[in-house]
């Protein structure tokens, strides 16, 4: 699987196609190490690569938009005309964001061109002990609300390109393993 998405990806670059690679998961799966990690190695070879950070995006927008699924929806529509108007201009994206909902991946996977969708996985626990933001157990304890994975369900990717158990590897390996499999679909081309 690593190898499939890596040579679609390889072969966008090499042929200097515009792509979306876009790391799904909840909150502190490891999206945006990850997506700075490759980012990193890629923004060498491939000089019109962008970076979108969901915290960041929220952050463009002053976080007008809540935390509600209606309100992440809306967000992940943000997120894709944000990457279609860069691609407008012959940028690819990495973009780390939640995108907790398959409608919405659906929806973004018609919408882009080049879209890749790498989901990261990650046992409750590990994430816990990750959350920087202090999320998880204050939703666990009913003290806050719209937290994904707690009160609102992050729906299993059906059509994803990769899946990663992102609490098994480093990032910096996992980071390698896509950016290896990039390498190898270019051999095999």
């Amino acid at each position: 699987m690593i190898r499939r998405i890596g040579a679609m990806m390889k072969n966008e670059i090499k042929n200097n196609k515009i792509f979306s690679l876009w790391l799904i998961g909840p909150s502190a799966a490891g999206k945006t190490t990850i997506s700075k990690k490759i980012y990193e190695k890629l923004s060498i070879k491939y000089k019109s690569l962008i970076l979108l950070d969901g915290d960041q995006v929220r952050n463009i927008f002053a976080n007008e938009s809540g935390y509600d699924p209606v309100s992440r929806s809306k967000n992940i529509r943000k997120y894709v005309s944000i990457v279609n108007w860069l691609s407008s201009f012959k940028a690819s994206t990495i973009v780390a964001a939640i995108n907790a909902f398959e409608k919405d991946r659906y929806f973004s996977r018609q919408e882009i061109q080049n879209y890749k969708e790498v989901y990261l996985k990650c046992d409750l626990q590990e994430r816990i002990k990750r959350d920087k933001k202090k999320l998880y157990l204050p939703a666990i304890n009913g003290e806050k609300k719209n937290v994904v994975d707690v009160d609102i369900p992050f729906e299993d990717p059906i059509n994803c390109d990769l899946r990663i158990q992102s609490d098994l590897k480093s990032p910096d390996e996992i980071a390698e393993n896509i950016i290896q499999g990039l390498k190898y679909k270019n051999e095999k081309k």
